[in-house]
């Protein structure tokens, strides 16, 4: 019997994911892709889980949010969205060749849906459970970028039991089984994960800058901002954002909307 692994965010979909997976009667193993730059509240949450669901969820490793900014020496964008392969993909194919997970033994449950962005519906809509040739490479291009990857992980099987779901109908499912929910939502956010994804909405930034941890992690990448221009560096994407001024957030100023400026590279 293949081991279900299941990548728990500490948001609502990979939580209904976690607990469709505990009715299987499958052995299951919970991963958090940690950046180390996600809201207190969220690993407060993944630790509410562990209790309510009785697993335990394990940590990828990754350098962090911060010291990858330091390294590269620019902030990602809709042009370079390196982090997601720094600080979630590599760390959690390092977390699964060390755990020796493989097409034979294993099989990946996530939580994406098709309603979430155009470019996710365009991905994974019509996805059912009998589509057995779907694997992590297909999910991701870096999971089979090289031959012997592509022969070990990357062929490991994808499964998407909530791909059609709707948002109503994860938070109906998670207020019935009487779950923990992470409180962000509740304070305004949508998608709870890199606090906040620089490639996030205009909201989510919004209610970032109004929240004790987002401010924090705002003005350090804002200090980042500065020594960059002090030191005359010369890279093109030294803003924290390509177009907005982030300090506009932690001052309550209104700035424009972009359209589809949320980010579906980093789903998982």
């Amino acid at each position: 019997m293949k081991t279900l692994i299941v990548p728990v965010s500490g948001g609502k979909d990979s939580q209904v994911v976690l607990s469709l997976a505990l009715k299987t009667g499958r052995p299951i193993v919970c991963v958090h892709q940690n950046t180390g730059y996600d809201h207190p509240d969220t690993y407060a949450q993944i630790e509410a889980m562990e209790k309510f669901y009785g697993v335990k969820v394990e940590h990828t490793i990754s350098e962090g949010m911060f010291a990858f900014l330091e390294k590269s020496g620019y902030f990602p964008n809709s042009a370079a969205r390196g982090c997601t392969q720094r600080l979630k993909q590599l760390p959690f194919a390092n977390w699964l060749k060390e755990k020796q997970f493989t097409h034979e033994n294993s099989e990946i449950w996530f939580g994406m849906r098709s309603d979430e962005s155009r470019d996710r519906a365009s991905k994974y809509g019509g996805i059912t459970d009998d589509d057995d040739d779907f694997t992590l490479a297909d999910v991701a291009v870096y999971y089979g970028q090289n031959k012997k990857m592509a022969q070990t992980i990357g062929r490991i099987p994808v499964k998407l039991p909530i791909v059609e779901w709707d948002t109503a109908q994860i938070f109906d499912y998670i207020a019935k089984e009487g779950s923990p929910l992470n409180p962000l939502y509740a304070r305004g956010h949508s998608r709870v994960g890199c606090y906040p994804c620089l490639l996030a909405r205009k909201s989510e930034w919004q209610s970032a800058g109004k929240d004790p941890a987002g401010r924090e992690h705002i003005e350090k990448m804002i200090a980042l901002e500065d020594k960059w221009k002090a030191e005359g560096n010369h890279r093109k994407f030294i803003k924290v954002h390509r177009v907005w001024d982030v300090r506009d957030f932690l001052e309550g100023k209104d700035v424009r909307e972009l359209a589809n400026e949320e980010c579906g590279y980093c789903s998982i």
